[in-house]
């Protein structure tokens, strides 16, 4: 299947990964950027669909203690289940739509308030757009879990908030 994707690429991808601006799910089985591959491949094979993808990605965050500031459990059940229509009549929007991605509470996420880890941006109003990364891979029919969290205003690379908990790596 050729792809028309003049802006997102496995690299832009694997760019934002490694830079820390998005992350994705761990499935556990493979390194975080095989994990996206992994699923993609998945779901081009059958073998597994954007809602199963998104439902094991939702009972992971539940296990893992303070890692979301907040999730977007409606948009993205209704993202998966968009993808898994595509995937099913054979009209995916990239080769990485339906993979869950969650974004640093950095990022507007249209719905959703953007804190950058501080309690004092907590009643602010919720982004009306997206920023301009979230659509983007929005648009290539990734799924959107929710905002995660990092230090107050992102002032630190010890990941410790007094406010949203330090999140602890679930996988060490």
């Amino acid at each position: 299947m050729a792809w028309n994707l003049p802006l997102l690429n496995v690299h832009f991808i694997n760019k934002y990964i490694s830079e820390g601006v998005m992350s994705m799910t761990d499935t556990g089985s493979h390194s975080v950027t095989g994990d996206a591959c992994a699923l993609a491949e998945d779901f081009a094979q059958g073998r597994s669909d954007p809602v199963q993808a998104l439902d094991k990605a939702l009972q992971q965050a539940a296990r893992a203690d303070h890692v979301f500031i907040s999730m977007s459990i409606e948009r993205a059940r209704r993202e998966a289940q968009a993808s898994a229509a595509r995937w099913q009549q054979g009209q995916p929007l990239s080769p990485f739509d339906g993979v869950p991605i969650a974004w640093k509470d950095l990022f507007d996420v249209a719905g959703s308030v953007t804190t950058a880890g501080a309690a004092v941006r907590n009643n602010l109003s919720p982004a009306l757009l997206d920023a301009p990364s979230v659509g983007l891979l929005a648009r290539s029919g990734m799924v959107s879990l929710g905002k995660t969290n990092l230090s107050e205003f992102a002032y630190s690379g010890l990941g410790l908030n007094p406010h949203f908990g330090t999140p602890i790596n679930p996988n060490s």
